[in-house]
């Protein structure tokens, strides 16, 4: 039970900003946000939400990692602040 609110906590951001998953109220940006029980359970019974909510987890994940296999971006390999200590 614990790792299914763990890995809820970490995926309600992506999936508030995906919307899919709605706060209840209007919170702010950097606040704790209160979701209705209902609600969720009444979309865990559409076939297509839980489709669309992995695919989105999935997304995420792929631009996650794809960012940190990109090159530095200064030709080198090498991290800027270590092209710039060497004269570059």
């Amino acid at each position: 039970m614990l790792t299914r609110s763990l890995t809820f906590s970490l995926a309600t951001p992506i999936l508030v900003a995906a919307r899919l998953l709605k706060p209840l109220g209007n919170p702010p940006t950097n606040s704790v946000k209160f979701f209705a029980a209902r609600e969720l359970l009444e979309q865990a019974q559409d076939r297509a939400w839980p489709a669309k909510v992995s695919n989105t987890l999935n997304q995420d994940w792929q631009k996650k990692n794809s960012a940190k296999r990109q090159p530095a971006g200064n030709g080198q390999g090498l991290p800027p602040a270590v092209v710039l200590a060497a004269g570059g």
